[in-house]
């Protein structure tokens, strides 16, 4: 009785997540359709007269990357590496967010190619000496990875969710190490060489995507209210918080080499990032509210005596972390490329870059196709799989050829 109970009060609980992100979504589509109407039809890119040629969707595609790959990544280690059995729980939510944040960037990214329409070129007569046909061949096979593992997920087969979790670590590993090399080679953008952004991005996708799996938990968790569910947001709050350790030492030890260094354009550009017309992106939000706020929060919820209030430190302490790392993408693109080199004598080519309307409207439209789909999965993986774990029986057949770990229910029902 308990469990029935269990099951139909969160299969009424997601029917109305579902509700409001499709609502949500569905106006987000409209109010953003304009913007991309205006792309397509009339080729209106924004802000085509300075020489910052990449600006917001650029830095949205990027933050979606390291969101969708560092999801799957820390869930993956904190599943098998960390052997945190709670989290089969959460795996269809984990993938879905991942989906819709790739269906994310590669819209996002196709809108500020000049000929959006040949993106097809680089699969059809594909160049394996350009990294950019390896980030859409590797955007590809992740996406298939995730469409299998949601298909997993959706008929009960825990065999396979595990072994495509297995591959999805190095095609992970392998796409965010493309997308940060794509800048580094730039030899005209000092800032870009200099910063390691293969090792950066990958640290920066553990650090968000931790705090997309505790979010993600502390919202969707099927055992929501539970001991077991203030347990897992416990754990996953530490874990969290460690990475965030780990980033902080990342970005100061690489600042700090960079200063030493003396390289006169790289500290010109770096003097920028801090001090210049973006700092306030930077330390308002980056460091502000997407650092210090959330590291504060995180020792905080420590001290606080009920679960409902370390619930909520947890959840604002991931929440602001996952909105406010935007600005990291952002923060690498622009000032690399808002610099004025000493070359550069013409008053008329201006460097200042702020993102025009077209720009956002299309940030909303984006936003508004992956909260659509996140509702269309929700009611096609996640009520099925929860409807299926729940009649799954506590112990399965062991098959040839099969662990009996393989062969375990999706999930365990009797704390519930």
């Amino acid at each position: 009785m308990a469990t029935a109970e269990s099951s139909s009060l969160y299969l009424k609980r997601t029917s109305k997540l579902f509700r409001i992100s499709l609502i949500l979504g569905i106006v987000a589509l409209v109010i953003g359709a304009f913007g991309v109407f205006q792309v397509l039809v009339f080729g209106n890119l924004g802000n085509l007269s300075t020489e910052v040629p990449w600006g917001l969707w650029v830095g949205l595609y990027e933050y979606f990357v390291l969101l969708e790959v560092g999801a799957v990544l820390s869930f993956t280690l904190l599943r098998y590496g960390g052997g945190i059995k709670e989290l089969d729980k959460l795996g269809p939510i984990i993938m879905l967010t991942a989906l819709a944040a790739l269906v994310g960037a590669l819209v996002s990214i196709f809108h500020d190619l000049g000929q959006p329409f040949r993106v097809w070129m680089p699969i059809l007569r594909p160049d394996f000496g350009s990294l950019l046909t390896w980030m859409i061949w590797l955007h590809l096979a992740y996406m298939i990875i995730l469409i299998i593992e949601l298909w997993a997920y959706r008929f009960g087969r825990k065999d396979i969710v595990k072994k495509m979790a297995y591959i999805s670590l190095p095609a992970g590993a392998a796409l965010v190490a493309v997308l940060g090399s794509f800048l580094s080679v730039a030899a005209a953008r000092p800032l870009w060489n200099d910063l390691l952004l293969p090792v950066v991005y990958l640290i920066s996708a553990f650090v968000v995507g931790t705090g997309v799996v505790l979010l993600q938990h502390l919202i969707f968790s099927p055992v929501y209210g539970t001991s077991e569910y203030h347990k897992l947001a416990h754990k996953l709050g530490r874990w969290f918080f460690s990475w965030i350790l780990v980033g902080i030492f990342t970005a100061l030890t690489i600042s700090l080499v960079m200063t030493y260094a003396e390289v006169p354009a790289t500290a010109a550009i770096l003097r920028q990032m801090l001090f210049g017309d973006y700092a306030w992106t930077l330390w308002v939000f980056h460091v502000g509210l997407g650092i210090l706020l959330p590291v504060a929060l995180l020792f905080w919820q420590e001290k606080m005596k009920t679960d409902r209030a370390r619930k909520y430190a947890l959840g604002g302490a991931s929440g602001l972390l996952v909105l406010n790392f935007l600005m990291v993408p952002m923060n690498v693109v622009i000032p690399a490329l808002a610099y004025r080199y000493d070359h550069v004598r013409d008053t008329l080519v201006r460097f200042e870059y702020f993102p025009q309307l077209v720009e956002w409207l299309v940030m909303v439209f984006v936003v508004g196709l992956m909260l659509v789909i996140f509702a269309v999965g929700i009611r096609l993986v996640i009520q099925p799989f929860y409807r299926i774990a729940l009649q799954a029986p506590a112990t399965a057949t062991t098959t040839s050829g099969a662990s009996e770990d393989d062969n375990e229910p999706l999930f365990n029902n009797e704390e519930q």
